[in-house]
């Protein structure tokens, strides 16, 4: 009555456990979405490996310049 049953208290601290380990959600914004077609693009038709912040620089730029009103 007065005390919380053991299996409860269990449940919910593996259950809040879990939820403080599980990364942050991030909305897909359509520049995430394009950047991520472009870096299929871009991985697909390299030879060996480039840099991956080169890579990640370069299909963000492509994912920008799809995005532009011009």
């Amino acid at each position: 009555r007065g005390r919380p049953k053991k299996e409860n208290t269990l449940l919910q601290e593996a259950r809040e456990f879990r939820e403080s380990k599980l990364p942050k959600e991030k909305p897909l914004t359509a520049r995430i979405y394009l950047a991520g077609q472009a870096l299929a693009g871009l991985l697909s038709s390299r030879q060996g490996s480039g840099r991956m912040d080169e890579v990640k620089r370069e299909a963000f730029g492509w994912a920008d310049h799809m995005l532009d009103d011009d």
